[in-house]
């Protein structure tokens, strides 16, 4: 890597030339590659889409992290689309191979949540 490994710097325009051509040219490719990834790909997650929750009703929902990275649990959720009027809500305590969510609400709800860890 470039900053690793950085050539002997004698006088101030080898200096220059380092820090324009080598360290820039560096630098522009690694913020390209930053800024296409998403939102999704920034932490370790999984999404569970269309999820009918019922009033007054707890579902409970595989954790899909037991396959990939055994004995972790989400650390939070993020609701990215929701159908109906209520308010969701942790319901039971999570597990190593189930996540709960509760609607409280007197109306139903049909959601998409992203678990993150």
């Amino acid at each position: 890597m470039i900053i690793r490994t950085p050539p002997k710097i004698t006088n101030k325009e080898s200096l220059l030339k380092y820090i324009e051509i080598d360290l820039w040219s560096w630098l522009k490719d690694l913020s390209t590659g930053i800024l296409k990834i998403n939102f999704q790909q920034n932490f370790q997650s999984f999404t569970v889409e269309n999820l009918k929750i019922e009033a007054g009703a707890e579902v409970s929902i595989s954790n899909q992290f037991k396959n990939v990275y055994p004995g972790s649990i989400p650390s939070g959720r993020i609701i990215v689309r929701q159908k109906g009027d209520a308010n969701i809500i942790d319901g039971s305590k999570w597990t190593e191979s189930h996540l709960y969510l509760m609607n409280p609400s007197a109306n139903d709800a049909v959601i998409s949540v992203l678990f993150y860890k």
